[in-house]
């Protein structure tokens, strides 16, 4: 008798599941490896290609950024590429494994770039401050993708 399918649509795709795992190997073997010059560096994500050819491993390193290491951390991840992988390899069961290459995430230098010229531009009196959105701000009561009516469905609005 054949197998059925579950109807229910999966939560993560077999590419995202594996990103994940490789993740969580790469991470544990940089803990383990122990090397100096990557001591603040993390793993952030893992991208996989569909045909499970190419990994591209981002990682964090916002210390070695602010002192001007950024090369030398690039370069010991590029050392320990090959080690790293033989252990990817054996621990990531799936015919075909995907080799690795080590990406900067530049995400969260960028919101940090972004947020420095907002507070200037704040600071010199460039920003409209109108609407603020701190905790106090309805708009910091919705949740994101909610819409603003739906946050407080009963209308209560809290006051009594």
């Amino acid at each position: 008798m054949a197998r059925q399918r579950s109807s229910a649509p999966r939560q993560f795709s077999r590419t995202d599941r594996i990103g994940e795992l490789m993740r969580e190997i790469v991470a544990s073997e940089l803990e383990r490896i122990g090397d100096e010059r990557l001591e603040m560096v993390t793993i952030t994500a893992v991208k996989v290609d569909g045909s499970l050819e190419h990994a591209d491993v981002f990682y964090s390193a916002m210390s070695a950024e602010e002192e001007g290491r950024s090369e030398e951390v690039a370069e010991a991840l590029d050392e320990l590429r090959w080690p790293i992988q033989k252990i990817v390899n054996r621990e990531v069961r799936t015919r075909k494994t995907p080799q690795i290459q080590f990406r900067p995430d530049l995400v969260l230098s960028s919101a940090l770039r972004i947020d420095e010229i907002l507070r200037g531009m704040s600071d010199r009196g460039e920003l409209d401050d109108r609407v603020p959105l701190d905790s106090e701000s309805p708009e910091a009561s919705t949740k994101p993708g909610e819409p603003e009516d739906q946050a407080n469905p009963s209308g209560d609005d809290g006051t009594h």
